[in-house]
This record gives structure tokens, sequence and C-alpha cells, in this order.
């Protein structure tokens, strides 16, 4: 039995540090399936926006859209950014994602966006 001593320290300092490398490594999964997540979703609004008859409020609807069926409670405080000009439309998202972690709130965001489309009449002679 003499052997044995000092086992009991060894398991108590190993076991919570065990089990905060495991909620590291899930909260690291849930940031990156975030971050897919968001970027889809930016991808889908720009692309809405983008069309001829694109508005802000198409683009709204699109992130929204992806985010209510992909997300589930995995997101949290989602700002949706619209940026318009004449010829570029952009989607900014931003949101909070779900903390496994006490004291840890990761942030996310992604921006996606390209030209508008003009439909620009053919000159006749």
């Amino acid at each position: 039995m003499e052997h044995e001593r000092g086992e009991v320290t060894t398991t108590v300092l190993t076991l919570p540090i065990a089990m905060f490398l495991i909620l590291v490594i899930v909260q690291a999964a849930l940031v990156f399936h975030a971050q897919a997540i968001v970027d889809a979703a930016a991808q889908d609004g720009a692309l809405a926006g983008q069309g001829e008859s694109g508005t802000e409020e198409v683009a709204r609807t699109a992130v929204q859209s992806v985010i209510g069926t992909s997300a589930g409670n995995l997101l949290s405080d989602v700002e949706v950014s619209v940026h318009t000009s004449s010829s570029l439309f952009s989607v900014t998202v931003q949101a909070s994602v779900k903390s496994l972690i006490p004291g840890y709130t990761p942030t996310i965001s992604s921006t996606a966006g390209g030209p508008r489309e003009i439909f620009i009449p053919e000159k006749r002679k």
C-alpha cells in the first residue's frame, strides 16, 4: 500500500484538466460550425440582394432563413448589416456563439458581396 501514495492527488489534478480540454475542443467545434452557418447566411443574403429587384429586406429575409433553419439555439444577438451602392451590394452578419466555458463568449462575423445586377437596355440605331 505504500507504493500507491499520491495516486489520488494525480487523479484530482488530471481529471479537471482533461474535462476542461474536452470542453475547449467541443467549444472550438461549435465556433467552427457557427462560422460556417454565418458564412452561408451572408452569402445567401448577398445573392438575394444582388438581383435587379433585390432589396435590403430581401437580403435580411434570406439571412434570417438560413440562420433560422441551420443554427437552432447555437447563435444569439444576430446582427445583419446591409451596404448598398449603385453598383455593389454586401451583407455582413455578426453573432455570438453559445458558450460552454464560463466567462467566454465568442463572436463571429462574415461579409459577402458583389456587383448588383443592372439592366442596361440595348441601344437602338
